[in-house]
């Protein structure tokens, strides 16, 4: 199912509208449409709105927002309208804030009553309808005393009630009552229903969902909503090991520079123990090219049975396993491969295989289960799994050929990597196409490896961790694009990760957007 399925969590909401943003579609634009949607259901249901009396109970965050801009549009239609606001205007968010100042300047066609505590509240209501704009999404925990109160005096008017996206009250995502609830007759559900709403209908009444212009790539498409969003963030009490530790395996006599190109993005991706384990040469490597990594020497020239004991140990101390790149095709090295990936399910571990590993796993595909990610290309993605997949230019039957593929093996994630990347655990598929012509440049697969084990490390699921590793492995890469060109290196791209993940919003308009589109910045 490409983007995130026909019900949605709040979070999932905020990662949309965030992603919608990236690309050019403001929240304040969104909550135009949204205020818009909502008196166009009220002016159908009510046969004739002019001078009807309409009340607003807007209280904070983008509800309220979506509420006043609510309340303008049922003004200019000839309603009277009374808005209580529960929030202090300066602590609206930005656009809430402008659809607030457009409201207090109404003051022929809307009166605005600012709630500072229960005496600014009305003992009843006497209307024609009361709009529920308090929480939305937005609530947590049980309710604050001034907003239970509101509820309350909300469900005591015959008024027809409506329902901003949530009754307020009910959890958004799992329903459960956070005290006492808006009792609707109608709730109008913005861009897709919220599914704490599936069964709670004695709350939700008539569930109205409406289209407020958010376009579908931004759901599609990663963007950096889910960075932002789904992102794990370092804590001031963590003490080492804490944020995540991770063991690359790779490399061999031949192949010296691909698994240390993993374990540095690991790195750079916010963990704070990479261990790298690879035979003498590339260990060597390591161990005088980076003194942060940990080197483990797999003594001789390549991956060996004899170096499994070693390996499981350190198996035991970390939270995710990325192995593959450089290792070679050797008979022995392939069987160690598979050996490695059973012990580390086994164990609980989150496994990443890349490059030479996918070869070895296509001799053993039942190994692979939903808690291990694979990183084929096209070409690759024939060898693992014996199908050859359609052109770019019909990426929608690619990407519904890759989800079925990782549905039959159990829900593994499968991170197709291409101009556009596709990422399906089988359930839900995104896309994602940031990138330059950079990443051709060989190297940068050895990179998105390492990033995806860094997430998983981090405590991100397989899915999560795949999309967000894609987006970003692409987006470092139109940084250093921009900026060197050609002479761009895989250096260059580990070095530009940490900047991507502190600031995804403005280094994907900065990089992305603009420069794709040929467009100036305005």
């Amino acid at each position: 199912m490409l983007g995130f399925g026909d019900a949605i969590s709040s979070l999932e909401m905020r990662i949309i509208d965030r992603n919608a943003s990236a690309l050019g579609v403001s929240t304040l634009q969104l909550m135009e449409s949204a205020g818009k949607a909502v008196a166009d259901v009220i002016a159908d249901i009510i046969d004739n709105i002019k001078g009807k009396h309409i009340v607003v109970f807007a209280g904070a965050g983008g509800n309220a927002g979506d509420g006043l801009t609510a309340a303008r549009h049922l003004a200019s239609r000839g309603a009277k309208v009374t808005v209580y606001l529960l929030s202090k205007p300066g602590d609206l968010p930005d656009e809430a804030f402008e659809e607030y100042k457009a409201i207090e300047v109404m003051d022929l066609t809307v009166e605005l009553k600012l709630v500072r505590d229960m005496t600014d509240l009305p003992n009843k209501l006497d209307c024609d309808v009361v709009i529920d704009a308090l929480l939305g999404i937005g609530a947590r925990g049980k309710l604050r005393t001034l907003f239970a109160k509101a509820v309350e005096i909300i469900n005591s008017t015959h008024a027809l009630k409506v329902a901003i996206d949530v009754p307020t009250g009910l959890d958004p995502d799992t329903g459960e009552e956070l005290g006492p609830v808006v009792k609707a007759d109608v709730t109008i559900s913005l861009h897709k229903l919220k599914r704490g709403l599936l069964e709670r209908h004695e709350y939700v009444g008539k569930l109205i969902v409406v289209d407020i212009g958010i376009p579908r790539e931004a759901e599609i498409y990663v963007g950096p909503g889910d960075v932002e969003f789904l992102l794990p963030r370092r804590k001031w009490n963590y003490h080492k090991g804490m944020g995540g530790r991770v063991l690359v395996i790779g490399g061999s006599a031949r192949y010296t520079g691909a698994p240390i190109l993993s374990a540095l993005a690991a790195l750079r991706s916010g963990i704070d123990l990479v261990y790298l384990a690879a035979p003498s040469r590339p260990a060597n490597t390591a161990a005088t090219l980076s003194p942060e990594l940990i080197t483990i020497e797999l003594k001789g020239e390549a991956l060996r049975k004899i170096h499994l004991t070693l390996l499981k140990e350190y198996i035991e101390r970390v939270d995710a396993v990325i192995i593959g790149m450089g290792l070679g095709l050797e008979k022995e090295t392939q069987e160690t491969v598979i050996e490695i990936v059973k012990h580390a399910r086994n164990k609980g571990k989150h496994v990443v295989i890349d490059a030479d590993g996918l070869k070895a796993m296509a001799k053993a595909l039942e190994v692979l289960d939903e808690g291990i990610v694979v990183t084929p290309h096209v070409a690759e993605f024939k060898v693992l799994f014996g199908i050859e997949l359609p052109e770019l230019a019909n990426i929608l039957a690619r990407a519904e050929i890759v989800e079925k593929v990782a549905a039959n093996h159990r829900n593994v994630t499968i991170l197709l990597k291409g101009p556009i990347d596709v990422i399906s655990n089988g359930i839900f598929t995104r896309l994602n196409k940031t990138g330059a012509p950079v990443m051709s440049v060989g190297g940068t697969g050895d990179i998105l490896a390492g990033i995806v084990g860094a997430l998983l490390a981090k405590g991100l699921k397989p899915f999560h961790a795949a999309t967000i590793a894609a987006f970003v492995n692409g987006l470092a890469g139109a940084v250093v694009y921009n900026d060197k060109g050609d002479s761009a290196t895989p250096i260059d791209i580990i070095n530009a990760i940490p900047l991507v993940f502190s600031k995804p919003y403005e280094v994907f308009r900065e990089n992305l957007v603009y420069k794709r589109l040929q467009l100036k910045k305005p």
